[in-house]
């Protein structure tokens, strides 16, 4: 592919049309001066009247052609704004596709592997059952990722409508988290609540799909040795806040809104789709709550804070 050059450069463009316009600008005025000068010389020349040939929409002509150019300069600002968002959004797609491709790549790589090892080798039966075991984690992988833009495609959708149930959100998260230990082998996930019962509308399906995300992230985006994720449950007048307290690799400052963006991903890493923490928080948006990230910088570790409104229910 042929580098663009320079004077293609987008940027170069607008300064360029920028000192253009303003130089013709600059012209234009010190033409119309001297017409006017010329004119003045004419008018006192031959004793003509001056209210009508001097004075008649000069300021106005002026006010009016600063105007326009004030117009026009908006115009050009709001196009290069418009196509460097395209171009962001652009690369943004370009590192989903990486990325998603490596997600999917790897467990089909992994699952062609042991499949190719049954057909070769007769393997005694706990050999059987740990290449099993494995291809199922890489099923549950590929399952996973599928999903993710299933559900986006569903989110995303204007006339899409959440199956409200009220329940009681305590018990929601410490029943999601025994049924799916498996699911999170790789750490030691902990609930705390600081209320017996919070009950409120919730669209069951959804927020496990919230929980998981989470929970799943602050796992992959961990260095430590014992991964840790504590979620705590608790009160705020009349709102229930939910943290996911992890001991990651953390977030710097710039990222912290920028996460959960479309596509967006932490640094150059191929891991995730850059979906999952913008599904979390159209999730949020449903369920009329909003998620926020918290961290103390790279390597402190990352707190999600989930915040909902108490519509109507009980803590």
């Amino acid at each position: 592919m042929i580098k663009s050059r320079w004077f293609y450069h987008p940027l170069f463009i607008f300064i360029f049309s920028l000192l253009a316009l303003g130089s013709s600008l600059v012209i234009y005025i010190r033409s119309y001066l001297r017409v006017h000068a010329a004119l003045e010389e004419v008018v006192f020349k031959y004793h003509l009247n001056t209210k009508s040939l001097l004075d008649t929409e000069t300021w106005v002509l002026v006010l009016i052609l600063s105007l326009l150019v004030a117009v026009i300069l908006m115009g050009l600002l709001i196009i290069y704004i418009y196509y460097q968002k395209m171009i962001q959004l652009y690369r943004l797609q370009q590192n989903f596709i990486n990325g998603f491709t490596h997600e999917l790549k790897t467990p089909i790589a992994s699952l062609k592997l042991f499949l190719e090892t049954f057909s070769r080798h007769d393997l005694p039966r706990d050999e059987q059952l740990k290449y099993l075991e494995y291809m199922k984690r890489d099923t549950l992988r590929l399952s996973d990722n599928v999903n993710r833009i299933l559900n986006l495609g569903r989110l995303e959708d204007r006339n899409f409508k959440a199956d409200f149930v009220r329940q009681d959100l305590v018990a929601l998260i410490e029943n999601f988290l025994e049924d799916t230990p498996h699911l999170f082998e790789e750490g030691k996930v902990t609930f705390h609540s600081h209320v017996k019962e919070a009950w409120m509308p919730i669209d069951t399906a959804l927020f496990e799909m919230l929980m998981m995300n989470l929970i799943t992230n602050a796992l992959i985006y961990n260095k430590s040795k014992e991964k840790l994720v504590e979620i705590e449950l608790s009160t705020e007048g009349k709102n229930i806040v939910v943290d996911f307290r992890d001991n990651g690799i953390g977030l710097d400052r710039s990222q912290v809104k920028k996460i959960f963006k479309k596509f967006y991903q932490v640094g150059k890493s191929t891991k995730g789709s850059g979906l999952g923490l913008y599904i979390v928080h159209n999730i949020a948006r449903l369920h009329k709550g909003e998620i926020q990230a918290i961290s103390r910088g790279p390597g402190a570790g990352s707190v999600f804070r989930l915040t909902l409104k108490n519509q109507n229910g009980t803590v």
